[in-house]
């Protein structure tokens, strides 16, 4: 028996790329200077990218993984943590998350 594949949602990839979009606009308008502006950065590349994961992969828990992981590197990189270790650690923690939540449900 072939098993079928869960139907995608196209509405979850209108909305990844319209907010990639609104994303790439929030850069070239706004300057990071002040701490509001970065939140609002970060706050829309998590949504962009959790969208676009939840189109591209099978489990939500991995697109929630995986953005996360991507606005944790990227203020990590912010505040001036540029040693390779640093994202050794992180890809770890991301992977013992994964697991744990794997067992669990």
């Amino acid at each position: 028996m072939d098993r079928q594949k869960k139907a995608r949602n196209p509405l979850t990839l209108f909305i990844g790329v319209t907010t990639l979009i609104v994303t790439a606009a929030y850069i070239n308008v706004f300057p990071p200077d002040s701490l509001m502006v970065l939140l609002g950065f970060f706050a829309l590349l998590m949504i962009s990218s959790t969208t676009l994961g939840i189109y591209l992969f099978p489990h939500t828990r991995h697109a929630i993984l995986i953005s996360s992981g991507l606005a944790v590197y990227l203020m990590l990189r912010l505040i001036g943590l540029r040693h390779p270790l640093y994202t050794l650690l992180l890809v770890a923690s991301i992977a013992a998350l994964e697991y744990l939540w794997r067992e669990n449900y």
